[in-house]
């Protein structure tokens, strides 16, 4: 880096004709720039430079290295204005994580939308139940459903997700009456994810109930818990579209619903955001706003 950089300053002294000049424009004293040449002289074991008290004449090499310096000048004045254009505009490359029940209920018109906004930017979405590693893996953002851990990250509030109980006409025709939370104990239940036990949480006015449950069956697809649920194999616990669309019968036994959950767009710096992530950001809260059948405001 040092020998380019001493580059630089050889092709500013061979165009400017003159230490002084070529001090002037960069901001420094002549004598460090001597000094640059001097020691690129060193380094090279050529001279690229005939000096007279009076007189400042390049060599053949030394115009052939100014001619270089001049091309990385070029190259760091384009570094700086791509540098400057990604902080001024949105582009770039936007890769984001999100859970699979939201990918596949409402985040295709969302991506669409900002497609269209945005046609500088290239936007990967990936479906995941994973938490990804945001550095590691290479990510500028990801949606979280749940409460989120203390960390470095940044995090942006963006609604709750009402989940909602529910099953097929056909499984509550021929399963036990379900007047309670805690009778699901004796039901058939489908979970999303793959642990043994899941607590479902509910919630009625200030009074709030904890259901620790061994589900029957589980997927880590909102639809298929909705297929399943749908085909009577039991009751489910999923984001209201996929019940709608599934055809599916809403419960809030004892006047019980289920628990709210906080949904954050999370960031890899809590400092900075680049413009393509900040009109993302906006765009998700705007829409989540919209969407009053999915989402409580947080």
């Amino acid at each position: 880096m040092a020998e380019l950089l001493d580059l630089v300053v050889l092709s500013r002294v061979v165009a400017r004709g003159s230490f002084a000049r070529a001090g002037a424009e960069l901001g420094v004293p002549p004598s460090t720039l001597s000094r640059k040449v001097a020691a690129l002289e060193r380094r090279l074991g050529v001279r690229v430079l005939e000096r007279t008290t009076r007189t400042l004449r390049v060599t053949e090499v030394g115009a052939l290295l100014a001619e270089r310096g001049e091309r990385v000048q070029r190259e760091l004045a384009d570094a700086d204005r791509a540098a400057a254009d990604h902080q001024s505009a949105p582009r770039g490359v936007l890769r984001v994580s999100v859970p699979t029940p939201l990918a596949s209920d409402f985040l295709g018109p969302l991506a669409a939308d900002y497609l269209r906004a945005y046609p500088d930017v290239r936007l990967e979405i990936i479906a995941t139940d994973d938490v990804v590693d945001l550095v590691d893996q290479g990510y500028d953002a990801a949606i979280r459903v749940g409460v989120l851990p203390d960390s470095s990250l940044g995090a942006i509030p963006l609604a709750a997700v009402a989940p909602v109980l529910c099953a097929s006409r056909a499984y509550l025709d021929r399963a036990p009456p379900l007047r309670h939370p805690r009778d699901l104990a004796d039901h058939v239940t489908i979970c999303f994810g793959s642990a043994r036990k899941v607590t479902w949480r509910f919630v009625r006015g200030d009074d709030t109930c904890a259901i620790e449950l061994a589900h029957r069956a589980c997927a880590n697809s909102a639809p298929m818990i909705g297929q399943l649920a749908a085909a009577g194999a039991g009751i489910a616990m999923v984001p209201p579209l996929t019940a709608t669309t599934a055809g599916l019968e809403t419960l809030e036994p004892g006047g019980f619903r289920p628990r709210s959950i906080p949904m954050h767009l999370v960031t890899p710096s809590s400092r900075s955001m680049p413009p393509k992530l900040r009109a993302f950001a906006a765009m998700l809260r705007a829409f989540v706003a919209r969407r009053a059948d999915l989402f409580r405001q947080a």
